[in-house]
């Protein structure tokens, strides 16, 4: 074959190359005043290289100072639960293996709202160096599922990609659609008690949640996960339920004085895990009852009568809401008295409490020639609105006898109350339920204290 009359030296084969001279990068570096142009191929970075004069360039650089970087990523991917931190993060290093540009590390992404990333430190370097890139979720947020982050550094014309690949658990989603009573997350919607869970409950607004006895809560997350995270819109009414009032009971014949306490109210809330609360409704926890109040008393020796049996009972009103008015409970033996239920309170965030039973008039009670009047002066403990107590009772009561005789006229005998035990007041009416209880889990969105605003009343706290 004639050479090309351009070329000095001109190689040709089908099933061979030419093999350059093939130097490490010491000992390419050990070569005294290399002729520029000089080629080798360096066995260390599996590259052609040429000596220009001032520097070895690699086959693909035009100068000296041309930036070249490597770039790497501590791990490509993670799991964002939410149940714990909010959060994650991975650590991009760069590091100059020539040039004297800085290198510049962004990121691209498209992320739902809800998810933000951003560099926690300066991701620009003049040599080398760090950066952490964080990727936080919102912790109520409703997205879920695998988020690229595409990692890109710069230098000169050099540029790296790296990815970061985020998984962010999606929440368990569960709407309360209508009325519900005794609401228990785990159990009604087959939560299982582990591993720890994340749940976004919302109440829809016009939804009012009840409980059917103030021992039982209105809302509670049942046995789930400690660990767990539940995230609450609440756009309706979470009631706890009220107190019953005292009743009062008695067989008559014999003295006895007093009268039951009212039940507490029942509360609106308990939390059983981590919860986030966004309140845009009411939570109210239960009124007290009302405490109830009377007396039996046996009466002898009056002239002409000879003896009866005198009894009086007021029970106490129903706190705020569906707290059941008190019963009386009445047995054998008394033929006198007045004895009255206490009231029941009324439905849902508008709840009315139950009254209790007043008695202000005189009774008069014929007997043969005589007339027997009863003045009581008394009242059952009223039951308590929302956030309130319920009150005590209070009764006392005058007796007189008035008897005809003839020629003599009407003799009037005032009765003296043996025992001096009146006038009394009865027991203390319940205490009020509180809107939350957290059971010493962390709740945000509502700090512990005592409430009287519409959207809250009663006490937020351990």
């Amino acid at each position: 074959m004639v050479p090309d009359s351009s070329a000095i030296l001109q190689l040709e084969s089908n099933h061979k190359g030419l093999g350059l001279p093939r130097l490490t990068s010491g000992e390419r570096d050990s070569i005294s005043n290399p002729l520029r142009g000089l080629t080798i191929f360096n066995t260390q970075d599996s590259v052609i290289e040429y000596w220009n004069g001032q520097c070895w360039l690699k086959a693909y650089e035009q100068n000296c100072y041309e930036c070249q970087f490597t770039m790497s990523i501590s791990h490509g991917t993670d799991t964002l639960d939410r149940t714990i931190v909010d959060s994650v993060s991975t650590v991009i290093s760069v590091a100059h293996t020539n040039g004297i540009q800085p290198i510049n590390v962004i990121f691209l992404s498209s992320l739902p709202i809800g998810v933000s990333v951003y560099f926690n430190g300066n991701p620009t370097f003049d040599t080398s160096g760090s950066v952490q890139l964080v990727v936080k979720a919102d912790e109520c947020s409703p997205v879920g599922g695998h988020f690229p982050i595409i990692i890109e550094a710069f230098c000169g014309n050099q540029v790296n990609y790296l990815t970061y690949d985020v998984y962010i658990r999606p929440p368990v989603q569960i709407t309360i659609p209508t009325d519900v009573t005794n609401y228990n997350l785990q159990t009604l919607n087959g939560l299982p008690p582990s591993p720890a869970q994340f749940v976004l409950l919302t109440i829809n607004n016009t939804v009012t949640v009840h409980s059917s006895l103030n021992t039982l809560p209105s809302y509670t997350s049942g046995s789930i996960d400690p660990n767990s995270l539940v995230c609450i819109v609440n756009n309706g009414d979470i009631l706890g339920r009220g107190g019953d009032g005292g009743s009062f009971s008695f067989n008559g014949g014999f003295l006895i004085a007093g009268g039951t306490p009212g039940a507490p109210g029942g509360n609106a809330m308990n939390l059983t895990s981590k919860t986030i609360l966004t309140n845009n409704g009411a939570i109210y926890g239960g009124g007290g009852g009302g405490g109830s109040v009377g007396f039996a008393i046996g009466v002898s020796n009056i002239p002409i009568i000879g003896g009866f049996a005198l009894g009086f009972g007021f029970c106490g009103g129903g706190g705020s809401e569906l707290g059941h008015g008190g019963t009386i409970n009445q047995g054998g033996g008394i033929n006198l008295g007045i004895f009255d239920a206490g009231g029941n309170a009324t439905c849902c965030i508008a709840s009315v409490p139950g009254a209790g039973p007043t008695a202000t008039y005189p009774i008069n009670i014929p007997i043969s020639i005589a007339t027997i009047t009863i003045t009581p002066s008394a009242y059952g403990g009223n039951g308590g609105a929302f956030t309130q107590a319920g009150t005590k009772g209070y009764i006392n009561v005058s007796l007189q006898v008035c008897v005809a005789i003839p020629i003599i006229g009407t003799i009037c005998i005032p009765i003296p109350i043996p025992g001096g035990f009146l006038p009394f007041y009865g027991p203390a009416g319940g205490a009020a339920g509180e809107a939350i209880k957290r059971n010493g889990h962390p709740l945000t969105g509502l700090p512990d204290g005592t409430y009287n605003t519409p959207q809250v009343r009663g006490v937020v706290g351990p």
